[in-house]
């Protein structure tokens, strides 16, 4: 099941509570793609990060954010899809390993949806080698596919992008 924001209400007199979730959504490649809200800290316009030597194509480099320094990641390259020169955005969420920024084509805005609404049964989206699918939603006649932030960054990067950014122990003489 996707997470996100639960408010509960009671379906009818039946006395049944339902799930709510919100999620940012977002565009790639003319498809729309959603990100549990309570894991978005923010969204930025297009940023230019410091490309790191010998890093993945997919890992932009890093960027300064009020003192962090920040680790980016093209979605368009993660998911393979064509690349995209116009404006975007970056949007910064929290993983398990800490802040990272995603960028996408734009924002589309925020949706809710009802746990019936969304599907995350299909065994055509459980990939065991990679599990950043959490679920496809229905907002009226739109699909959006739901991510988990936490499988976004694929495991053999997520090492690679968290270390380039931790701060180094100084060497005590």
């Amino acid at each position: 099941m996707a997470h996100g924001i639960c408010n509960y209400w009671a379906l009818g007199s039946l006395g049944i509570a339902m799930a709510e979730n919100k999620y940012i959504v977002f565009e790639l490649a003319d498809e729309l793609y959603g990100i549990p809200i309570q894991t978005v800290e923010r969204i930025l316009s297009e940023q230019k990060p410091t490309r790191l030597p010998k890093t993945a194509k997919m890992f932009l480099g890093v960027f300064d954010l009020r003192g962090e320094t920040i680790p980016a990641i093209d979605l368009r390259i993660r998911f393979d899809l064509p690349t995209w020169e116009s404006e975007s955005n970056f949007i910064v969420v929290h993983t398990d390993l800490g802040r990272c920024a995603l960028k996408v084509d734009g924002v589309d805005g925020i949706v809710t949806l009802q746990d019936d609404d969304v599907d995350s049964t299909s065994d055509l989206m459980k990939h065991e080698d990679d599990k950043f699918i959490a679920g496809v939603g229905k907002d009226g006649d739109r699909l959006v596919v739901l991510l988990d932030p936490n499988f976004v960054v694929p495991s053999e990067l997520n090492s690679e992008v968290h270390a380039d950014v931790e701060p180094k122990e100084e060497a005590v003489a």
